[in-house]
């Protein structure tokens, strides 16, 4: 079994906007992880050059790590552009690299075993559930995946070790986040091209341009995570706001568990809409950790 220290560890983005703390979702993610991880829930964060973050968040983190070599993502209202810095920020040998919108429900201590046995030295998501545990299939959100034959990458959750490749990988995607509009009208059809930057194309298309097929980006079923983005829930698009809480009860129980629905919820989950994180979860989860 791992052990809990420095050579394994979760990172995380949480540079904060005009409208949203992402350090106090990174807070969140961090006490969900000390609840429900067995052996490793170390979370390191990257913030943006100078940012104070409040001493009773910065506790749950293992280290706050200023962004280097500039913010590319000063004038973004997504901050998606320091994204490929994350194997050169990350404290770690082995690192799951995470969107800071999530909680951890159930332990993933054998996620951790596949993926440092395995010969995979970076492995993202590309297989993502819904709320009932279901494959999404849907393409709403993932055309440009399909229509230019992308390896389907969510960068939401991603594994890597710190080699040669890996670096490599990371650095044409740096070229690509730099250029992104160039590389997108180069390479991606007019029909389905993003008019705006997004990582998980960004770095699907350095995949394909390197030639990593899909074994480069999936260990069978693993990793992968419920996913609500509200038009792949299975839901009319016609009764479908943006926002999944409009369609759905959520409940977390006071041992921690999470229903959505009827729905008991165990793996990671990305909720996507910020507000879902609300005071009492946090509330909860404070007092679960300190017992």
């Amino acid at each position: 079994m791992l052990r809990n220290d420095q050579t394994c560890g979760f990172f995380t983005f949480a540079q904060n906007t005009n409208t949203v703390d992402y350090t106090r979702l990174a807070y969140g993610l961090a006490l969900s992880l000390k609840y429900s991880q067995n052996t490793i829930s170390n979370l390191s964060i990257g913030i943006t050059p100078g940012t104070k973050v409040d001493r009773k968040y910065a506790w749950a983190f293992d280290n706050i790590i200023e962004i280097p070599w500039s913010d590319m993502a000063e004038n973004s209202e997504w901050k998606l552009e320091n994204e490929w810095k994350a194997p050169f920020m990350s404290p770690y040998d082995h690192t799951i690299k995470l969107d800071c919108d999530m909680l951890f429900l159930n332990d993933i201590g054998s996620w951790w075993d596949k993926l440092i046995s395995g010969s995979n030295e970076i492995v993202w998501t590309n297989s993502v559930v819904d709320w009932r545990g279901q494959p999404v299939i849907d393409d709403f959100y993932r055309k440009v995946f399909t229509a230019n034959k992308l390896p389907n990458i969510y960068t939401g959750l991603g594994y890597f070790r710190k080699t040669a490749s890996v670096f490599d990988f990371f650095h044409l995607s740096e070229i690509i986040t730099n250029n992104w509009s160039i590389f997108f009208d180069l390479f991606l059809t007019p029909q389905t091209r993003p008019t705006y930057f997004s990582t998980d194309v960004a770095f699907a298309l350095a995949a394909k341009l390197c030639d990593l097929d899909q074994t480069f980006s999936k260990i069978k079923s693993l990793p992968t995570f419920t996913h609500m983005k509200a038009r792949v829930q299975g839901w009319d698009f016609t009764k479908t706001s943006e926002n999944w809480q409009d369609q759905i009860p959520t409940m977390l129980t006071p041992d921690g568990m999470l229903k959505i629905g009827t729905h008991l919820q165990r793996l990671p989950l990305h909720y996507h809409i910020k507000e879902f994180l609300t005071d009492d979860i946090i509330n909860t989860y404070e007092r679960l950790i300190s017992k």
